[in-house]
């Protein structure tokens, strides 16, 4: 009797370690050649500061906080972030990463540096998920709108750094996955000996509903490989001195004016020292709120038909471009852009990092 109690005490030991480790075991197995570590978001999480402000502890968290041309506008301050356990939102395990900012936008991006052998080819991806609506009358839920003008997309940026402007990140096309799950993927080169994913998110527009859901990303070796634009793949021999970008001039057009195409990388400053034009000039010539609201694809006027580029204070208002000119000179401007400001000097907040 004490031996088959022996077995039986064993039989049932032996189960209990299966059901332990077989979920680790397949684990593992799930994520065979990926360098990331918690790629599905299932935690331990970890507090980033602030109240309701939690990320997986491999995963710091980056906020845009402003510019705020609406108080409404990239508020940092009222993004929660915390793990969500059911329902479509979870799109493999046990959790996905849930960001929430009801009634304002916010431009946030989650990341994570890993080890990797300058040169080698790289391939990231994740999974993501929006809903940003407004629930009607009498309803207890909405569809989520393509209006808000939210997009996720996912970056590899091939030197290891910490911050989602850095003109070195490849990135994705922007993808839209409103109320369904979508997977941005992108390939870059390593040039450092550490390479960071990225998971980036924003909206043009407020909403009631305004939230990101992130799963199942990827980092490994592989792929085409490639560079930001602008940008080399050749591992640097010394730690380059930094330097201020200057955009690339544009030649006059045929009646005299000169308009510059926002290329990736510019900034309103490298546009003014190109093109030896104030900045305060260049945002009075084309009607803009400030310095930051410039996109890649905008053309900017710098110099009008058959005159100057200098505005003299006190012109009349009729020097400067109508709403219906710049209409036309920006047939496809696109919203205005929210966070991913092309003036690196743009106030940022990083959680973790």
């Amino acid at each position: 009797m004490a031996s088959k109690r022996r077995w039986t005490g064993l039989v049932v030991l032996a189960l209990i370690l299966l059901a332990v480790t077989a979920p680790m075991m397949m684990q593992v197995s799930a994520q065979d050649g990926n360098l990331l570590q918690d790629p599905g978001f299932e935690g331990p999480y970890v507090g980033r500061g602030r109240p309701n402000l939690n990320t997986p502890a491999p995963w710091p968290i980056w906020l845009q906080d402003g510019p705020h041309g609406f108080d409404w506008q990239n508020r940092a301050d009222k993004v929660t972030a915390f793990p969500h356990n059911n329902g479509p939102e979870v799109h493999s395990g046990g959790h996905s990463l849930n960001l929430d900012g009801g009634y304002v936008t916010y431009t946030a991006a989650v990341y994570q540096q890993v080890s990797v052998t300058p040169g080698t080819n790289l391939t990231g991806s994740a999974w993501a998920r929006i809903k940003t609506c407004n629930i009607g009358k009498n309803q207890d839920n909405c569809g989520s709108a393509k209006e808000s003008g939210a997009f996720v997309k996912v970056g590899i940026d091939p030197n290891g750094g910490t911050d989602p402007n850095s003109p070195s990140i490849v990135w994705s096309a922007s993808f839209a996955p409103h109320d369904t799950y979508m997977q941005g993927t992108v390939t870059a080169t390593a040039v450092a000996s550490t390479a960071t994913l990225f998971i980036y998110t924003t909206q043009a527009s407020p909403a009631q509903l305004n939230k990101a859901w992130f799963d199942d990303a990827f980092l490994g070796v592989g792929g085409a490989g490639g560079a930001a634009a602008g940008q080399v793949t050749a591992v640097p021999t010394a730690r380059p001195i930094p330097t201020a970008f200057v955009a690339i001039v544009q030649p006059p057009r045929a009646d005299g004016s000169i308009v510059h195409t926002v290329q990736p990388g510019d900034t309103m400053t490298g546009i003014s020292t190109a093109y030896n034009v104030p900045i305060d000039t260049i945002v009075q010539l084309n009607g803009l709120r400030s310095s930051r609201y410039i996109f890649i694809g905008q053309q900017l006027l710098i110099k009008k038909a058959g005159g100057s580029s200098t505005q003299e204070a006190g012109a009349p208002a009729g020097d400067l471009l109508s709403p219906a000119d710049l209409a036309s000179l920006n047939t496809t401007p696109g919203p205005t852009p929210i966070g991913m400001s092309l003036d690196p000097n743009a106030p940022a907040v990083k959680f973790g990092g």
